[in-house]
């Protein structure tokens, strides 16, 4: 397959991952509504008489939500005191770290410092690249039509492992 062909599938895929988290999303909603009607909390997917999975509702978690940082924060001054910790702004870390540079040496990369001083508690590291898709503003719509019409086939399921 070239390149042509490959970002074409790699589109088309990009597009029908997207649709099936729409009908995945509305699907969910439904069926939750129905399941809140008749008061169950879990039901059977069913195919040919066959249990292929089954939907359950998940147990709500009870969680604390803090509504003033500071006031939680003088609590736990005057309480458990030994639970604060000195740390920097996370707003803050970008900023000082784009003040530091990478050196190549011979001997392999070095960090720099802003005064030139060399740290030895600071690495640089780099991502790997990744593909994006993204479609023109017509892109999908001709994707689909040329679905439906039979123009384009696409095998969602290859081999199986």
């Amino acid at each position: 397959m070239g390149i042509k062909e490959l970002s074409l599938e790699l589109a088309a895929v990009s597009m029908i991952a997207d649709e099936a988290k729409k009908a995945k999303d509305r699907l969910r909603a439904a069926l939750q509504a129905e399941m809140d009607n008749i008061g169950a909390d879990r039901v059977k997917a069913e195919y040919q008489d066959n249990v292929i999975a089954y939907v359950t509702t998940t147990k709500p978690k009870f969680k604390w939500v803090i509504k003033s940082n500071n006031s939680f924060i003088q609590w736990v001054k005057a309480n458990v005191p030994s639970e604060i910790v000195e740390s920097v702004r996370e707003s803050s870390v970008d900023a000082i770290l784009d003040k530091f540079n990478l050196d190549y040496q011979d001997d392999g990369f070095r960090v720099i410092d802003p005064n030139g001083e060399v740290v030895s508690w600071l690495e640089g590291t780099q991502s790997e690249p990744y593909l994006m898709t993204k479609f023109s503003a017509d892109g999908r719509e001709m994707l689909k039509t040329a679905f439906q019409s039979g123009q384009l086939e696409f095998k969602i399921i290859g081999e199986l492992e």
